[in-house]
């Protein structure tokens, strides 16, 4: 039906045969709009069942298991200064972080190293491949000075 249900072994409950299908408890959710993950095969997830039948799961989120599942640009901002990091498996990254100045700011970022961020110094493009843009103040600055506007 792809609506982001899994199936999920919970042994205290029933067998180690897989529930019937799990659905999710998301955030926010309409017609065409919503937040949609569906986490991989072998995650942490938490299971919780209507008005406790078994027949009805619900899985209503996810944890790591350890520190090092964690993804690692979570650990980049202060543990004070509000970050949020979604990333997929293969690195695909989008990070919004309020600390501030240059490592703050929203940075999207894909496995090929091709990066887009903004903060409070400026805009930042990167193609992974060589190619740069940055627009810094009245500056845009075009492959690391291969061309300068003012």
């Amino acid at each position: 039906m792809q609506i982001c249900r899994i199936q999920v072994i919970v042994p205290d409950v029933s067998t180690f045969v897989p529930t019937s299908w799990a659905m999710p408890c998301v955030p926010v959710a309409g017609i065409q709009m919503g937040f949609a993950m569906v986490p991989p095969m072998g995650s942490g997830v938490w299971v919780e069942f209507e008005q406790g039948d078994p027949d009805y799961p619900i899985w209503s989120g996810c944890y790591w298991g350890e520190a090092a599942e964690v993804p690692a640009l979570l650990h980049a901002a202060p543990p004070e200064v509000a970050a949020i990091v979604l990333q997929t498996t293969l690195q695909n990254t989008l990070m919004i972080s309020d600390v501030p100045g240059p490592t703050g700011g929203i940075m999207l970022k894909s496995t090929t190293g091709a990066t887009l961020i903004v903060n409070d110094t400026g805009i930042y493009i990167q193609n992974g491949k060589g190619a740069s843009l940055t627009l810094i103040g009245p500056t845009v600055t075009v492959n690391e000075g291969a061309l300068t506007v003012i």
